[in-house]
């Protein structure tokens, strides 16, 4: 009578044979969903090409960031700004807006200078340096002189520019007038920064004086 000693055969190992990476990352997957089930580690997880993938996969994401919106962004903004400097400079050149209120100014002057002891032209510089000096205290000095002067220097210059010029324009120039003095208030009108403190000293009350003595 024979002893059969041999082991019965297990199942033999499936061999993977399936190279591609959607199969691989789906047994990856599988065993990762195992081994948190079964709260078991595994020796070969996690793979020591992990780290390197993450972070060639993180550089592709910044380039991909980068050439998507960064790029287009920035090419937006740097022709904004090249077509904001050349109107700019073309303003600049013609300056023509300018005329509109120191041209009306200086004839008014010269035709209203009759009679004086200076000419035109000493009334004409004369009336810009105090336009000049008037912003100069009002901005650096603050001074409340100064600021009244501004003040009455706009609605002057704005009356003449009204009554020099003829036409249909003669509102549109005041207008323009009247917008250069507002543009100039804002800094020669402006409030400082640092806001005053006033403290309010209150009389003492001698009833109530009385009554903390009494507590004591």
């Amino acid at each position: 009578m024979s002893t059969d000693t041999t082991t019965p055969a297990g199942p033999a190992p499936i061999e993977d044979t399936d190279a591609r990476w959607p199969a691989m990352l789906n047994e990856w997957a599988g065993d990762l969903w195992r081994r948190s089930h079964r709260n078991r580690a595994s020796d070969d997880w996690p793979p020591e090409w992990i780290l390197p993938a993450v972070g060639v996969a993180g550089v592709l994401l910044v380039a991909l960031l980068l050439i998507g919106l960064v790029l287009p962004l920035l090419r937006w903004i740097g022709r904004f700004l090249v077509d904001a400097v050349g109107g700019g400079v073309d303003w600049l050149r013609d300056w023509s807006i300018s005329h509109v209120v120191l041209d009306p100014v200086r004839g008014y002057l010269a035709a209203h200078s009759a009679g004086l002891p200076i000419d035109a032209d000493t009334l004409w510089w004369t009336w810009c340096a105090a336009g000049v000096g008037l912003f100069t205290l009002a901005f650096l000095a603050r001074a409340v002189a100064a600021r009244l002067g501004w003040i009455l220097y706009g609605v002057a210059t704005v009356a003449m520019v009204w009554a020099a010029t003829t036409g249909p324009a003669r509102t549109t120039a005041a207008g323009i007038a009247a917008l250069w003095w507002i543009v100039l208030s804002l800094f020669a009108l402006r409030r400082p920064w640092t806001q005053q403190r006033v403290t309010v000293h209150l009389p003492e009350l001698p009833w109530l004086v009385r009554m903390l003595k009494r507590r004591e």
